[in-house]
């Protein structure tokens, strides 16, 4: 079995006593929340395929038998649930830490990482990432800690920016303070967002399906001014630069991702958050899609397998990474407006889906996509998925989960 490498040793030259916890098997027992219950999952196991690249480029992407422990905020989500499994996958243990605020398809995402053939060495913590004394007891003995805890939606950003605060800027204060307390000298990656960015100062050109940037053809990159334009970009910023400063101050092995557009089985999307998921979640229900402006805005689409591996390769070169805020997307070859997606979509289905279209919201950008060169230069990564493969085997998981799925949305 191929195993995920952790690179905790300072050198090769370290000499460092290794102490293996044992896996205490905790499940969350609230009256809100009692996920002992069977929700009538199928045992699905997800297998993820060993990653490979023989670039030469001194990233170590080299396979190492070190089982060790981590804990993901926010691992009953999408993306924490499915580098859970990931995690599961190689034989790690995992500590879950949630406050399943997101409801019913979190619920289902712990379900699913318990039925894995490594489902015992996964445990399940209730609490919020505002809560410093409970995060902290649940990273105890942990090496790794991946960040992935965050109230997700702009448009709730804007009606209760207190929450966004709380979740986003003060939850990833927390985090590090828990980092930073640990004997472990854990390896930290965020989740943080391309909405740092705020909306791009590039000239548009509109075109019939969809907008793009004039004289821009790479797309946005890191040099790019941080200037979040509503409280989710602001708290996610904040995030972003309290990483770099524990990276100086402290030494903390910790990298941040401004992710886009991320999408994938497992990802119960609504409307106002996931439009990727939503849209396929429609597709197979017949459900109808409001379409907020004229549908041509775009966005690089990034399937998450292709986010895995990113995690993979900044935890196996920490070194080359720490400290650093790193653009993953699709980039330029996987841009995809929303009309573009929606008639693929019709296309799988072989029906026309319902569309009412609405005034712009706020903060919304008309056109978005990535420059993923500086991971390409630091991890020698680049996306692997198209946005069509993506979006198909995306479908093709709503489809095999329909009564899962109409129960959540």
């Amino acid at each position: 079995m191929t195993f995920l490498a952790f690179p905790f040793l300072r050198s090769q030259l370290c000499v460092r006593a290794w102490r293996w916890p044992s896996v205490l098997m905790s499940w969350i027992s609230t009256d809100k929340y009692d996920i002992q219950a069977s929700l009538g999952l199928p045992p699905e196991i997800l297998g993820q395929k060993p990653y490979r690249n023989g670039s030469g480029s001194g990233v170590d992407d080299l396979p190492m038998t070190l089982v060790s422990k981590a804990m993901v905020t926010g691992g009953a989500g999408f993306v924490g649930s499915n580098y859970a499994s990931h995690l599961l996958q190689a034989g790690h243990a995992v500590v879950i830490y949630d406050d399943f605020s997101r409801g019913v398809g979190c619920l289902r995402n712990v379900e699913w990482l318990k039925s894995h053939q490594n489902g015992k060495r996964l445990s399940v913590v209730n609490g919020g990432v505002a809560d410093l004394e409970s995060l902290s007891a649940a990273a105890k003995d942990c090496d790794l800690i991946v960040h992935a805890a965050a109230q997700v939606s702009v448009p709730k950003s804007i009606s209760g920016p207190g929450l966004d605060f709380r979740s986003n800027a003060l939850g990833t204060f927390n985090v590090l303070e828990t980092a930073r307390a640990l004997e472990t000298d854990p390896v930290l990656l965020y989740t943080s967002s391309n909405k740092v960015y705020g909306i791009p100062n590039a000239h548009l050109q509109e075109q019939e399906f969809r907008y793009d940037f004039e004289g821009l053809s790479n797309g946005v990159d890191e040099t790019f001014p941080i200037k979040g334009e509503e409280p989710y970009g602001v708290s996610k910023a904040a995030g972003d630069l309290y990483l770099h400063a524990y990276s100086e101050q402290y030494g903390l092995k910790s990298v941040s991702f401004r992710c886009s557009c991320m999408f994938g089985p497992h990802q119960y999307g609504k409307e106002e958050q996931g439009w990727v998921a939503w849209f396929c979640i429609a597709a197979a229900l017949g459900k109808p899609l409001s379409i907020y402006g004229d549908g041509k805005q775009v966005r690089d689409l990034l399937y998450i397998d292709d986010v895995v591996h990113a995690f993979d390769l900044a935890t196996k070169n920490i070194d080359r990474v720490r400290g650093e805020a790193i653009n993953l997307g699709g980039g330029k070859e996987n841009v995809a407006s929303l009309l573009e997606t929606i008639a693929y979509l019709e296309s799988l289905t072989n029906r026309k889906m319902h569309l009412t279209f609405k005034d712009w919201r706020p903060g919304d950008n008309k056109c978005y996509y990535t420059d993923c060169s500086k991971a390409r230069e630091l991890m020698n990564w680049k996306s692997t998925v198209p946005w069509k493969e993506g979006v198909s085997k995306t479908l093709d998981w709503v489809k095999s989960n329909v009564h899962e799925v109409s129960t959540v949305v």
